[in-house]
């Protein structure tokens, strides 16, 4: 029985080909995804946690407002042991461009400590350097030995710094974020005008000993306190590059593509079983048990899924490695150093390729066994397709109606991640259901989609709709891995679609402007001058314009802000009225109400500069920029007379090009030129294109499956030119050309290619929307009709390049050679 096994691998290597090569692309995929995992977490460990762990205590501050002053350092540092303590001084600073105008998006200033390190060049040595984070220095184009402007907090001065070097800012918050610019600590405190410190980081000593002692010294307070191994930890956690969670998304487009390639094997061997039959009843007939046809069935399919896995394996191990600048360039920058393939790795790639091409061989196999030996004295006919029994119907109508209710289960909750595990669940079991009907759909859609085929290429037409449905069963196998692919790509699609139609939606409810321009710092008692907003309001090209002004007032012992808002932007009342809204009168958030514990009609008592002020309650109101406190104006100004504005809203007339109306902003805060300027078109594109970026990424990692797909329908139209070599020549005999066989060949895969795109595409929209709506409760669903286009269009196109190679193998057949008796 191994001879024969043998003799058959070699007999229908060709045919086996295809099977092989959906093999490797799985194993491929999964030899890469656990690559990638594995550099990811040795270049985290290398990096953020490396950094982290050069402490052996840490202290953070959670609350800004209550940072750690240099008293708790002189105490951690009296600690016996402690060899040096370092505090992390970090704050707003202002960052000049090559004309002497404030950049767009402003990075942090941050004191160098011991878990800075230098990437390129060195650390400052002195007060007159500065060293950029990587982004930082790619974003406004600096290079090492430069010269870099930033503004004095104290003088507002400008002050220019060489650049000594660029560090790598992953995994610390906010500086991962904004990016950064580090100096000097005094330095530091003179361009943040920060005097306390978020972090501490402290040397000498066993870590849990010393962090206990740490933790004493520091006091109570909003402080938390980890030993050095804790700290990188968290630093990694927070770096945006969780190997864990990284890994989990990877693997399951890995474990999609070998599910994909298990359908296009099962459909190889199944295909080969029915071709073989005489084959398989002659070995019965010469002694050969069911066992053993079984068994020689599944030796060549783990023969081929070895050898397929191996060379899996190593495209895999190489498709990483060629990943990384890839990587790189979507925001996540990783070493060559940091490439790491483990034992882990190699041994669960090749199992997995390995057991996935047996698993899909098992019916197939089982099948075999089931040949009669007197099945070698008939002559081979195609077997006759069964009709869908009741049984099966009904199954597959519990399946889909159970999708459906698992996913209007998860439309109907009200939680975030729950409802989106039953929107999937629905989807796989509806996705179930579809896979009993496969046979059903495909003659229905087929049928459909033939029908003007059938009336408008003649006779290649007909024979190609008829090829196309004449085994069901087998079409629908194949045509199902497409399925699988376009429906995720569509979902995909449709997913990404209604984030990105809220994006704008998002973006101008959040900043109900196009620009709002703020004092520079964080100091309340900064403001811009009213010269700046009456500019801006006189300008022809303002169209809305709204100034808020704020000021410290003392409620219930604890200070608070008290504000006044005017122009286009008005407070939604939701209680109470703003008719006459005038002196004496307050408007509260509805929170604010909460805090104090008054609502309309309720008086709330004031300290204004030192003297008791009362204020009735006569509205509680909302919206975006609505201050939780707010005023008349008129009253404000007698309480706070030549007080500046906290924060200028402006909206330009529409249709106004962003250029034009940064100049505008621009020339209108010359006198100020650290005020800081939030664009709305700038937020938005931002959003865009961290959202386009992960949209290419998984478009990209779904086109695999759909590229195995195509090797499905390839392989299906083969082996099935193949089989009816006779038949083909035999239509060529009676007059078919070469040009009308290659068009009944080519047209028989479009029908496959749009069969799968139809159905495909319907079940994505559908789970798409459902996935959508589950993710945000105010998204704004939309259909990308013009992605959907594309997605039916490149499944036709499918069709055509999947009958490439059958097409080549028909048209070099010789009639002669195929009317000869096999």
């Amino acid at each position: 029985m191994l001879k024969l096994t043998l003799a058959g691998l070699r007999a229908h290597r060709r045919r086996l080909l295809l099977a092989a090569l959906a093999t490797l692309l799985g194993t491929a995929f999964v030899a890469g995804t656990l690559v990638l995992s594995d550099t990811l977490r040795t270049n985290t460990d290398r990096t953020v946690a490396g950094n982290a762990d050069k402490a052996d205590v840490a202290v953070v501050a959670d609350n800004q407002l209550r940072k750690l002053d240099q008293a708790a350092v002189d105490r951690v540092a009296a600690i016996a042991g402690v060899r040096q303590v370092q505090g992390l001084v970090i704050g707003d600073i202002s960052v000049l461009d090559r004309a002497g105008r404030p950049v767009r998006d402003q990075p942090m200033g941050f004191s160098v400590t011991m878990r800075t390190t230098a990437v390129q060049g060195r650390l400052p040595a002195g007060d007159g350097e500065a060293v950029l984070a990587e982004q930082t220095a790619k974003a406004l184009g600096y290079r090492v030995g430069d010269t870099i402007t930033l503004v004095d907090h104290a003088t507002g001065e400008p002050r220019p710094l060489r650049v000594s070097g660029f560090s790598s800012v992953a995994g610390q918050g906010i500086l991962a974020l904004r990016g950064g610019i580090g100096f000097t600590e005094p330095v530091a405190r003179q361009l943040t005008g920060q005097t306390g410190f978020s972090e501490l980081y402290v040397k000498g000593g066993d870590p849990q000993g010393l962090k206990a002692k740490v933790a004493a010294a520091v006091g109570s307070g909003p402080y938390e306190v980890f030993s050095g191994a804790e700290f990188a930890e968290r630093q990694a956690a927070g770096s945006g590059i969780d190997p864990v969670v990284l890994r989990s998304g990877l693997v399951m487009f890995a474990l999609i593509a070998l599910f994909v390639a298990m359908f296009v094997i099962y459909n190889t061997f199944s295909i080969l079983v029915a071709q073989r039959t005489r084959e398989l009843a002659l070995a019965r007939c010469v002694g050969a048990s069911r066992g053993q046809v079984f068994g020689g069935v599944l030796a060549e399919s783990a023969v081929v899924g070895l050898g397929a896995a191996v060379v899996g394996l190593l495209a895999g191990i190489g498709t990483g490695y060629l990943a990384l600048p890839v990587m790189s360039a979507f925001g996540t920058p990783i070493s060559p150093g940091s490439f790491t393939v483990t034992p882990t790795t190699v041994v669960l790639s090749v199992l997995a390729g390995l057991l996935a091409t047996v698993a899909a061989a098992l019916l197939p196999a089982a099948a075999a066994t089931r040949v009669a030996p007197v099945a070698a004295l008939r002559i081979q006919a195609e077997p006759r397709t069964e009709r869908l029994n009741r049984a099966r119907a009904v199954v597959a109508a519990l399946f889909c109606a159970a999708g459906v209710a698992s996913t209007a289960g998860g439309l109907a909750s009200n939680g975030k991640t729950y409802p989106l595990v039953l929107v999937a669940f629905g989807g796989l079991l509806f996705f179930a259901g579809v896979i009993l009907l496969g046979p059903v759909i495909v003659r229905v859609f087929g049928g459909a989609v033939g029908f003007p085929i059938r009336r408008t290429l003649g006779v290649p037409g007909r024979l190609a709709v008829a090829n196309a449905m004449r085994n069901p069963k087998r079409a629908a196998t194949t045509v199902l891995a497409l399925i699988i692919g376009i429906t995720l790509t569509t979902g995909v699609s449709v997913i990404t679609s209604s984030l990105e139609s809220s994006v704008g939606v998002g973006v101008g409810e959040a900043l109900p402007a196009d620009y709002i321009i703020t004092p520079p710092g964080t100091d309340s008692s900064v403001t811009l001058p009213r010269s700046v907003g009456d500019d801006l309001r006189g300008h022809n090209g303002v169209t809305e314009f709204t100034r808020v002004r704020e000021a410290p007032v003392v409620v219930k012992g604890a200070t608070s802000m008290l504000s006044t808002m005017e122009g286009a932007i008005a407070p939604g009342v939701v209680r109470g009225s703003l008719d006459g809204f005038g002196p004496g009168q307050l408007a509260l958030r509805p929170e604010r109400a909460s805090e104090l514990g008054v609502g309309v009609g309720g008086t709330v008592s004031m300290t204004v500069a030192g003297h008791p002020v009362e204020a009735k309650v006569v509205a509680i109101v909302t919206g975006n920029v609505v201050p939780r406190t707010l005023v008349a104006p008129g009253w404000f100004d007698r309480l706070f007379p030549g007080r500046g504005d906290t924060s200028l809203l402006v909206r330009f007339a529409p249709g106004t090009a962003p250029d034009v109306s940064r100049a505008v902003v621009d020339e209108a805060t010359t006198a100020v030129p650290t005020a800081k300027i939030v664009a709305t078109a700038d937020a938005k594109d931002r959003l865009e294109a961290s959202l386009n970026q992960v949209t290419a990424l998984i478009t990209a990692l779904l086109a695999l499956a759909v590229l195995i797909s195509l090797i499905g329908i390839a392989n299906t139209m083969t082996l099935s030119v193949l089989e009816r070599s006779r038949e083909s020549a035999m239509l060529r005999a009676f007059g078919l050309t070469k040009r009308h066989l290659r068009l009944m060949l080519t047209t028989e895969a479009v029908i496959f290619g749009i069969v799968g795109g139809i159905v495909g595409v319907l079940l994505g929209c559908g789970f798409g929307l459902a996935a959508a709506r589950v993710i945000n409760d105010d998204v704004v669903l939309s259909l990308p009709y013009g992605r959907i286009a594309l997605i039916l269009a490149g499944a036709a196109v499918a069709g055509v390049v999947a009958a490439l190679l059958p097409l080549r193998q028909a048209a070099k057949t010789s009639v002669v050679e195929a009317l000869a008796v096999q």
